[in-house]
C-alpha cells in the first residue's frame, strides 16, 4: 500500500482538522505540516500535532505527497495552483474558489497537471450513504422516470453574518458557501440543469445590508423534470439537519435525509425486492452532534463532532491518488455549482428572469 503524507495550506476553515481526523484513520496516511499566515496557526499545529510551516516549506517538502486547501476562498485556487506545479494532489474545500472565473482555473489546471495528479473539491454530502443509495435506486429505475424533485438547505443560524460567510473577493455569501452543498447533491444526483430563475434576497427585518443572507427560492430547469430549491440563514436546527431532497418518479418517489442520514422509500408495487408502500432507513439518533460544544480558537466557526461524511471523502481522494480511481467529487461538478449560484443571482437582478446556465 502506497504511504501518503499530507500537508495543509490554511487551517482557519473548520473542516481543516475535520479531514485531519479522518485521514489519520487511513492506513498509511500520515499528516505532517500545515501553513497560515494567520496567528492561530500554531494553536491548530499543537492541538493536531502537526509542524506549523511557510507556504513554501510545505510546497518544497518532497515527502509531502498532497496538499489540502483550507484557506479563505480567494485563496484556494492560487494554493492548488502553486501545489499542482509542485506535484503534489490536492483537495480544494468547497467551493473551490471565489467565482466562477476561479473554478474555471482550476478545472484548466486539473487539465494540465502532472500524471497520476489528483484534484478534488470538498464536496462531501454528496457522499452521504442516504444520498448515494438513492442515486443508485432512481438509475435503476425503482422510482420509474423522475418528474420532480425539491430540495432544501439552510446555513447555521447567525452564519451569514460571520466574516467567512462576507468575504469580499466572494461573488456572493451564504447560498454560494453554504447552499452550494446541495446544489452539487443535485448536480451529483441528476447533472446541471439548462437554465435557472431564481430570487435570491435578505429579511429587512432580521439582517441588514452588510451581510449576506441569500434566503433564495430557485428554479432549476431540466428537459424532462422540474426541480425546486430552497434556503435560508435563520434554520434553527443543526447544519444540514433539515436538509431534504424528495424524488417524485411515475413508480414511486425517494425522501432524503442528511443528518442524521435517513432514507424513505415508496415503491407503488413490488419490485427488485422493494415491498409494496413505503419502507425507511434511518441511521442511529445516537450519533454525535454536528458541532463540537468546545469553543474553537483556530476558526470563528465551530468545529466538527459528526464527520461521518469526511470519511468516504477522505479514502475516495486517497484512493484516487493510491490507484487512479474516479474523483468522488471533481472540478468540473465544481464548476457546474459555481456556474448555477452565478445564474442565480445574475437571474434575481432580473426579477426572477430565466438565465441558461452555461455547460462546465
Amino acid at each position: 500500500m502506497k504511504p501518503i503524507v499530507v500537508g495543509l495550506l490554511g487551517i482557519t476553515h473548520p473542516h481543516a482538522s475535520a479531514r485531519v481526523r479522518a485521514l489519520r484513520e487511513i492506513e498509511g496516511v500520515e499528516v505532517v505540516a500545515a501553513a497560515d499566515d494567520d496567528p492561530r496557526l500554531t494553536y491548530f499545529t499543537e492541538k493536531y500535532g502537526v509542524e506549523a510551516r511557510t507556504v513554501d516549506e510545505v510546497l518544497q517538502d518532497d515527502r509531502i505527497d498532497a496538499v489540502m486547501v483550507h484557506s479563505k476562498s480567494k485563496d484556494m485556487v492560487p494554493h492548488a495552483l502553486r501545489a499542482l506545479a509542485a506535484g503534489k494532489s490536492v483537495v480544494v474545500e468547497k467551493p473551490g474558489g471565489g467565482t466562477v472565473e476561479d473554478l474555471l482555473q482550476l478545472a484548466q489546471a486539473e487539465a494540465q497537471a502532472g500524471p497520476g495528479l489528483v484534484v478534488q473539491v470538498g464536496y462531501n454530502v454528496r457522499l452521504a450513504r442516504s444520498i448515494g443509495q438513492a442515486k443508485e435506486l432512481i438509475e435503476a429505475g425503482l422510482i420509474g422516470d423522475v418528474v420532480s424533485v425539491s430540495a432544501r438547505g439552510a446555513a447555521l443560524v447567525g452564519e451569514h453574518l460571520t466574516a467567512h460567510l462576507n468575504q469580499p473577493a466572494d461573488m456572493g455569501g451564504a447560498l454560494w458557501i453554504i447552499g452550494c452543498h446541495m446544489l452539487d447533491s443535485l448536480v451529483h444526483m441528476f447533472g446541471a440543469p439548462d437554465s435557472v430563475n431564481a430570487r435570491v434576497h435578505k429579511s429587512a427585518r432580521l439582517s441588514d445590508e452588510t451581510s449576506r443572507e441569500d434566503s433564495a427560492a430557485v428554479l432549476l430547469n431540466y428537459p424532462e423534470m422540474s426541480v425546486t430549491f430552497s434556503f435560508d440563514g435563520h434554520d434553527r436546527l443543526e447544519w444540514f439537519e433539515s436538509s431534504r431532497i424528495s424524488v417524485y418518479g411515475t413508480a414511486g418517489m425517494i425522501e432524503i435525509g442528511i443528518l442524521p442520514q435517513k432514507l424513505r422509500v415508496y415503491v407503488d408495487q413490488d419490485r427488485a425486492g422493494w415491498k409494496a408502500g413505503w419502507t425507511e432507513w434511518t441511521e442511529s439518533y445516537f450519533t454525535p452532534p454536528f458541532a463540537r460544544t468546545e469553543s474553537n480558537k483556530f476558526s470563528e466557526l465551530p468545529e466538527l463532532e459528526n464527520i461521518s461524511n469526511f470519511h468516504p471523502e477522505m479514502r475516495g481522494w486517497v484512493d484516487s491518488i493510491r490507484t487512479g480511481s474516479p474523483v468522488v467529487a471533481p472540478v468540473a461538478d465544481a464548476l457546474a455549482v459555481a456556474q448555477i449560484v452565478d445564474a442565480c443571482y445574475r437571474s434575481e437582478k432580473e426579477l426572477g428572469a430565466s438565465i441558461e446556465v452555461e455547460s462546465a
